[in-house]
This record gives structure tokens, C-alpha cells and sequence, in this order.
């Protein structure tokens, strides 16, 4: 299944670099995020992901989880969301690198063992689409 998630990634990111951030809709976001994710698992760079992204990337990634019907993964999100935005307060910069290593380290276990399970809903979501069938064909 991962060479599906690949393809449906690489087709996505190649809509974005064409087109801009304004042509992918809310379903092809949720699927490209989520595609992201999932590959950041499978490549061990779930750590610099999580570390790199910005507190609203990650709530977005949270509600794709839930469109997908995927809850457990959206709270567990959150939740190092949360923990992530304590680890910015002011004061707790040299904490903060230890803090997220921590994190990471907890939620990329926890989302590892939920990794099938995901990508599954993943594909599920992408087939119950209308939007997906009537939109323009991409290349990848």
C-alpha cells in the first residue's frame, strides 16, 4: 500500500509546485499532509517533521486525521501539539530541543503502531471522493 500513498503524494506535491497552494482543495490537502506523514514515519524523519512544522500545520494535520475517520492518530497529534506549544513558552528555549526529541520520540512510537491502520483510512478517504473524480487529472 505504500507505493499507492507515494503516488498519491508525488501526484499532489507536483499540483502544488504547477499551481500553488490554491489548487489543491481541502481533500487533497488532508491527503497530502497526511501522505507526509506517513512517509516521515517510514523514512525515520518523523522527529525533523514534527520539529519543523508550525503549531497550525499540525492542527490541520489533527482535522485531516479526523476527516479520514482516524481519531486515535488525530489525538495523539494534538496532544504533542499542545505539549509542543508549552515546550515554545518564553524561558524554555534550552529546553525545547530535549522537549521535542521527547515528543517525538513518544508520538512516533504511538503513530508507528497505527501506521497500516492510517494508511488504510487514507486510501478509504481518497475513494469515497467525488471532489477527486472531477478534478483535473495530475500527472505526477
Amino acid at each position: 500500500m505504500g507505493e499507492v500513498v507515494d503516488l498519491v503524494s508525488n501526484a499532489l506535491r507536483r499540483k502544488l509546485l504547477d499551481h500553488g497552494a490554491r489548487s489543491l482543495t481541502d481533500v487533497e490537502w488532508h491527503l497530502l499532509r497526511i501522505s507526509h506523514l506517513l512517509n516521515s514515519i517510514e523514512d525515520s524523519t518523523f522527529d525533523r517533521l514534527l520539529a519543523d512544522s508550525p503549531l497550525a500545520e499540525l492542527l490541520a494535520l489533527a482535522d485531516g486525521l479526523d476527516a479520514i475517520e482516524s481519531p486515535d492518530a488525530a489525538r495523539a497529534i494534538r496532544g504533542a501539539a499542545t505539549a509542543l506549544a508549552a515546550a515554545n513558552d518564553p524561558g524554555r528555549g534550552l529546553e525545547r530541543s530535549e522537549a521535542v526529541a521527547s515528543i517525538a520520540k513518544r508520538l512516533g512510537n504511538r503513530l508507528g503502531s497505527m501506521r497500516s491502520a492510517v494508511e488504510q483510512q487514507l486510501l478509504n478517504y481518497a475513494f469515497r471522493q467525488n471532489e477527486l473524480a472531477s478534478s483535473d487529472p495530475v500527472v505526477p
